[in-house]
C-alpha cells in the first residue's frame, strides 16, 4: 500500500504541477509547519487541487490512507492524464487497475485514459494437447491463442485472435501454423445486432456448423425471445449463405432451426432443427437432427449430447462430465464446418484423430471429462468411440489436454 501511495502521489505531483509556476506558499494546514520536510510538496499539492485535506484544517500525515482516498488521488492523475509521459502513464494505468472498483463507485470511468492508452485489450490461452489413436503417430501439440478487443466506436466493438499450433520440438516445422483466425467488428443499428469480417459462426446446436476461425463475411441478427439472424460468409473458396432462428420457449428450454448452403447447393443445401434444455439441476441436454439436400448428396446426421455441471476456469475443483453421441452420412459435412464444440481437428494429416469431431460418414460415442487444477487452468480428458459409417473403419481415440487462460 504504501508503494502504491508514492506511485500515486508521484505521478499526480508531476502532472498537476507541470508547466505551472506556482505563487509563493501559504501554509495549508495547521499540522504542517513550514520547517517540516514535506512543506513544499504537501503545499504544492493543496494549490494543484490534489488533495484538500480534512475539515478541520489539517493534513494528517500520519494516518494511513484509505482505498477510496487513494482512489480519489488516482482520479485526479487519471484527469490529468493528457499530460504525462509514457512512464508516467503507465503508472497511472496501473494504479486504475488497481483502484478501478473504487472509482467506479465514485463515479470516474475508467476508460478516460482511452485517448492516451491502448485501447485494445488482451487475453488469451495455451493448450498442451497429447491425441492418442491405434496405429499412427501420436501427436503432443501446443496451441496459443491470443484474443484482442477494443471499443473503437460507440456500439461498436472490435474483436480478433490469433492462433498458432505446432507439434512438440518443432516449432519451424511444416506443423507449425499460425493465422489470423478473427478480426471483425460487431455493433447494432436500429435495435438489429450485426457482425462483420473474419468471425466465428455458429448455427442451431453446432451440427451444422460450429466453425471460429477464418470465416469471412456479415452476419444480422434480430429479435429478443425469437432471435432470428441472416448471413453469408466465404470460407474455403467457398461462399456460405446461412439462416438460423433461436426461440427461447422458458428459461429453461430453446428451440432453434438453422439453414446452410453454399452458392451452387453443390456441397451444401442443409436445414436443421435442435434443442437445449436445461430444467434439470446441473444437467444440461442437447440434440440436433439435419440434413443435407446439395446435389446428389443426401445426407442426414444428428447428434445428442448430456453434460453434468462443467468446470469453471476461475473456480478450482469445479468439474465436468459429459456423454455425447453423433451419426453422419458421408457427405453431410463434406467441409468440416463443424467440430461438435470438442475443439479443432487434428494438425497431423495421417492422424486418425481427424474424425474425432466431425459430422461426416462417423457414428458413436464420446466421453468427456474436464476439471479445473488451479486457477485458469482446465484440464480435459475426452475418449471417443467412433468409426466410419460406411467402411466401418475404427476412428476410436483419446485426447488429453491442459488449457490455461490470460
Amino acid at each position: 500500500m504504501k508503494r502504491q501511495t508514492a506511485l500515486a502521489l508521484a505521478a499526480v505531483f508531476s502532472l498537476s504541477v507541470a508547466g505551472t509556476a506556482l505563487a509563493a506558499p501559504a501554509n495549508p494546514f495547521v499540522d504542517v509547519p513550514a520547517k517540516h520536510w514535506s512543506y513544499d510538496s504537501v503545499n504544492k499539492l493543496a494549490q494543484a487541487g490534489v488533495i484538500s485535506g480534512y475539515g478541520d484544517g489539517t493534513y494528517k500525515g500520519d494516518k494511513t490512507l484509505t482505498r477510496y482516498e487513494m482512489a480519489t488521488i488516482v482520479a485526479k492523475a487519471m484527469a490529468n492524464a493528457d499530460k504525462a509521459d509514457a512512464e508516467t502513464l503507465k503508472t497511472i494505468e496501473a494504479l486504475k487497475a488497481e483502484y478501478g472498483s473504487e472509482l467506479a463507485n465514485l463515479g470516474v470511468r475508467v476508460d478516460n485514459l482511452e485517448k492516451n492508452a491502448s485501447k485494445v485489450k488482451f487475453t488469451g490461452e495455451v493448450r498442451e494437447r497429447y491425441e492418442y489413436a491405434d496405429d499412427v503417430d501420436n501427436a503432443f501439440l501446443t496451441r496459443v491463442r491470443l484474443k484482442m478487443e477494443a471499443k473503437i466506436a460507440d456500439n461498436v466493438t472490435f474483436k480478433g485472435r490469433i492462433a498458432s499450433e505446432s507439434e512438440w520440438g518443432n516449432s519451424n516445422g511444416s506443423s507449425n501454423t499460425t493465422k489470423l483466425e478473427q478480426a471483425y467488428i460487431t455493433g447494432e443499428v436500429a435495435g438489429l445486432e450485426y457482425s462483420f469480417g473474419r468471425q466465428p459462426i455458429w448455427l442451431g446446436q453446432g451440427l451444422v456448423a460450429d466453425t471460429s476461425a477464418n470465416n469471412d463475411g456479415i452476419v444480422i441478427t434480430g429479435g429478443k425471445d425469437v432471435k432470428v439472424t441472416a448471413g453469408a460468409f466465404k470460407k474455403s473458396d467457398y461462399n456460405f449463405y446461412l439462416a438460423n432462428i433461436d426461440a427461447k420457449l422458458s428459461d429453461k428450454l430453446n428451440l432453434t432451426g438453422s439453414y446452410l448452403k453454399d452458392k451452387d447447393s453443390e456441397w451444401y443445401k442443409t436445414t436443421s432443427g435442435g434443442l437445449n434444455y436445461t430444467g434439470i439441476a446441473n444437467i444440461g441436454i442437447s440434440g440436433e437432427y439435419g440434413k443435407n439436400d446439395a446435389e446428389s448428396i443426401g445426407a442426414k446426421g444428428w447428434m445428442a449430447k448430456v453434460a453434468y455441471k462443467g468446470a469453471e476456469k476461475t473456480k478450482v475443483n469445479s468439474f465436468g462430465l459429459w456423454v455425447g453421441y453423433r451419426n453422419a452420412d458421408a457427405g453431410f459435412d463434406p467441409g468440416t464446418l463443424t467440430t461438435l464444440d470438442s475443439g479443432d481437428t487434428a494438425a497431423a494429416a495421417d492422424m486418425a484423430l481427424d474424425a474425432y469431431g466431425i459430422a461426416d460418414n462417423i457414428k458413436g460415442l464420446e466421453y468427456g471429462f474436464n476439471y479445473t487444477l488451479f486457477r485458469n487452468g482446465v484440464l480435459t480428458v475426452q475418449y471417443n468411440d467412433l468409426e466410419t459409417k460406411d467402411t466401418k473403419i475404427d476412428k476410436k481415440n483419446l485426447i488429453a489436454q491442459l488449457e490455461y487462460f490470460f
